[in-house]
């Protein structure tokens, strides 16, 4: 009911833990080949290392940039079930019950707060979609339920406009994406994982006969290992494609902290402490009392680029249902993130106002974007075995979910680096699934 509601916006968890120092940084190749090569360190990357590690498994951590360094630093922090596809649905049910937890796992800030998530809807299409989403939450045990009226203005008390309602999910959450990567980082090196970071780009894979050895780097350095994890986020398909057919595009995704609210004015005391994700403008506090902001992915931008001609038919449906921007010049280069737009950023913060006219305008902190990692039907592809090489698990596409779903994900990738085998409940996410048929629709509601 709504006074459960309420108790889940108060909650906010304040560990008083410390964000994890930096990882030591290996300059150059180890002595021996570890038993596994994880290419990528951000927060999919990190994650399967650290259940690696726990396994007592020796694991390189490999990346031309930073711990967290492009997309994992760049997610707007949102931890949720709600609205996912159906088939992320088991794997998130686990993460969420780890998120609770995960500080006292790792021991190590992640940010973590159960503010509950709630979208909002003004059109009644959406507001079908919505009202569909509520049995299958049901089904797998999720406490969603649609809010409207009374209940809606008692979740956010100076909303304004006309909404049809919204859906909550009292047990989703937030966390700080850079300080839970960073926490799974250095979990994993206080198990044995060591890290190789800013390293010359990951020119190939190395395969022999059936199996993959190990990469290649564009200086011609090889790195052996038992088996390779390729966790590379947007760079993924480029990396596999001589061995793996993988649709997936980038898309910039632009976001902003704004200044710590409080600081605009008194009137921004007591704002409640929600995930919202409305029309053209989604938002959550952080635990420095700083909002992050976007547009919701209302004005995605595509690059344009060779996989966006290679593979871009198998993503028809999903543009007529959500029209994305192709960006003509493209901006894609291992040695920086992307430029943000802010035009994307001045239209959230224009809607925030429309939202809460109340309160005192909203002053940008920083802006930023990064590249999702975008499959046609937005759900990964964590696979080993079938038509891949022996020695390789792939673990990307995340699209733009990968911090909610980074705990699952990397225990299920540890699992397939051990038994060589695709488990029963992968099989949803095995990379074949894209040559099974031609368009994908993607079945999440948001």
């Amino acid at each position: 009911g709504i006074h459960k509601c309420l108790q889940a916006v108060r909650l906010r968890k304040l560990s008083g833990l410390s964000v994890a120092p930096a990882v030591k940084n290996l300059e150059s190749a180890t002595a021996n080949a570890p038993d596994v090569l994880v290419v990528g360190a951000g927060v999919i990357g990190c994650s399967t290392a650290y259940h690696l590690s726990l396994r007592g498994l020796s694991v390189l951590v490999l990346d031309t940039r930073g711990v967290a360094a492009a997309q994992s630093s760049k997610s707007w922090g949102f931890c949720r079930q709600q609205g996912r596809d159906s088939r992320e649905l088991e794997l998130m049910a686990e993460c969420m019950r780890r998120w609770v937890q995960l500080e006292d796992e790792l021991g190590f800030s992640v940010g973590w707060q159960t503010c509950g998530n709630l979208a909002l809807c003004d059109h009644p299409k959406r507001w079908e979609q919505f009202k569909k989403w509520i049995p299958l939450a049901q089904e797998s045990g999720i406490g969603t339920e649609l809010v409207n009226g009374s209940d809606l203005s008692k979740l956010l008390p100076k909303l304004e406009g006309d909404w049809l309602g919204g859906v909550w999910t009292e047990t989703d959450g937030s966390a700080d994406p850079e300080s839970a990567t960073r926490a799974f980082a250095r979990a994993a090196e206080l198990r044995g994982a060591q890290f190789r970071l800013f390293a010359p780009s990951v020119d190939s894979l190395v395969v022999q006969g059936p199996r993959v050895m190990g990469v290649r780097l564009s200086t011609g350095e090889v790195i052996n290992a038992g088996c390779t994890v390729v966790a590379a986020g947007a760079w993924s398909s480029d990396l596999l494609r001589p061995v793996l057919r993988l649709p997936q595009l980038r898309v910039r995704a632009t976001a902003a902290r704004t200044e710590r609210l409080t600081d605009l004015g008194s009137d921004y005391a007591g704002f409640p402490n929600i995930g919202v994700w409305a029309p053209r403008c989604s938002f959550r506090l952080r635990v420095d009392g700083t909002m992050t902001i976007a547009d919701g992915g209302y004005a995605e931008e595509a690059e344009f680029e060779a996989n966006a001609v290679r593979y871009g038919y198998q993503y028809l449906p999903g543009y007529v249902q959500s029209p994305v921007k192709v960006n003509p010049v493209h901006d894609i280069t291992h040695t920086r993130d992307p430029n943000p737009n802010p035009r994307r950023i001045d239209q959230a913060a224009a809607t925030f106002h429309k939202m809460f006219p109340s309160l005192p305008e909203l002053r940008i902190k920083e802006v930023w974007a990064g590249h999702i990692d975008l499959t046609p039907d937005m759900v990964p592809v964590i696979d080993v075995g079938g038509e891949l090489p022996e020695g390789l698990v792939v673990s990307t596409g995340y699209s733009g979910h990968g911090l909610g779903i980074a705990p699952g994900a990397g225990r299920l990738s540890a699992d397939m680096v051990q038994s060589g085998k695709r488990p029963h409940e992968a099989e949803v996410f095995r990379a074949c699934r894209f040559n099974e048929k031609v368009f994908f629709k993607p079945e999440s509601v948001f």
